[in-house]
């Protein structure tokens, strides 16, 4: 009897156990959005997030910090599948699609260009991101169809001119020097607190002959030697070593140490050799010298010209893609339910 009722209380539980399995699996594979008539689940989402997952978790400590930082690729992967969704849409109805051989030459390419095989290739992206080679083959055809739609979209409207090419070439020397080492040097003057007006000019005075001696080819570091307040670099000529720019990695990361920003904002817009304007600070006066800068990928504009075209050409199709998109979304039915 005893036998039976255990048979029974088992049957029970899992009779509760299978009623139970449908509800869970709806709440597992809810809709994230809409698009059109295009449901995205929950599960696609998560398999698409999953090598940004990763990497957070990877990279960023366990808790709250890594919650917030996983809340946010959801929300960043389902704007991109939203895009890719209303692409798809568009595709369908211009009738562009993407063949199997096509996804292949993109495989071949990819993998000739890494001097591997594709099947390398499959491993290696496996290994980084966690992606299956189909997971991998429908990131390509994604990408492939993308191309196609903006190239119909921009087609016969896309004009570069010189003009465009050096205006190109010559922000993208200004972004790179935000990332590059340099070494500077300067020459502090002390302002005491409580100094007099008069003291106070005559130190302004000196700041500004100081600059005008280095800039005329005197010896800078001679200059600190004899003139500069800060006595830990006053013996070494206001030496004050290799620095990065606040904003690149080398900083960011810890590599280099950088200056203040009012002292960086100083010394970054000058080219080796030269010397700014003096810096006034609250106790003091500071006068910057550029060394030396670490030196740059780009040798000429002539060398640099084909990729500043290619960036070009990236850029204006990147904002007409912007654009296509947003005039997408306003003509079809969105509903975002993350």
């Amino acid at each position: 009897m005893r036998s039976r009722q255990r048979l029974v209380a088992l049957g029970l539980v899992l009779a509760a156990a299978l009623a139970q399995q449908p509800a869970e699996a709806i709440v597992v594979e809810r809709i994230v959005a809409v698009v059109g008539d295009d449901p995205i689940l929950l599960s696609d989402l998560r398999a698409r997030a999953k090598p940004f997952l990763l990497q957070v978790q990877q990279r960023v400590r366990p808790g709250a910090e890594q919650a917030a930082a996983e809340s946010q690729v959801f929300k960043d992967t389902l704007e991109v599948m939203i895009d890719q969704r209303l692409e798809a849409q568009a595709a369908e109805r211009a009738g562009i699609t993407v063949t199997p051989d096509e996804v292949e030459n993109a495989f071949r390419n990819i993998a000739s260009a890494q001097g591997i095989t594709s099947a390398e290739l499959f491993r290696e992206a496996k290994a980084r991101s966690g992606l299956t080679e189909q997971e991998y083959r429908d990131e390509i055809r994604r990408q492939i169809l993308e191309g196609k739609m903006l190239q119909l979209r921009v087609k016969g409207r896309v004009r570069i001119t010189e003009d465009d090419v050096k205006a190109m070439y010559e922000r993208t020397l200004r972004e790179e020097r935000k990332r590059r080492d340099y070494r500077a040097s300067w020459i502090v003057l002390q302002v005491m607190p409580g100094s007099s007006p008069e003291a106070i000019a005559e130190r302004k005075k000196l700041a500004a002959e100081l600059v005008s001696r280095a800039r005329a080819g005197e010896d800078f570091a001679a200059l600190a030697r004899a003139y500069s307040d800060e006595a830990n670099t006053r013996d070494t000529g206001g030496d004050l070593g290799i620095r990065a720019p606040a904003g690149s990695p080398q900083a960011q990361q810890g590599q280099r140490p950088a200056l203040a920003p009012v002292f960086e904002n100083a010394v970054l817009p000058l080219e080796p050799g030269q010397v700014s304007d003096v810096v006034e600070m609250e106790k003091g006066l500071v006068i910057m010298k550029l060394v030396s800068r670490q030196p740059s990928r780009y040798t000429t504009y002539e060398a640099a010209k084909g990729e500043m075209v290619q960036r070009l050409q990236t850029e204006i199709l990147e904002k007409a893609k912007r654009k296509w998109l947003d005039e997408l979304k306003k003509r079809t039915h969105l509903d975002v339910r993350l």
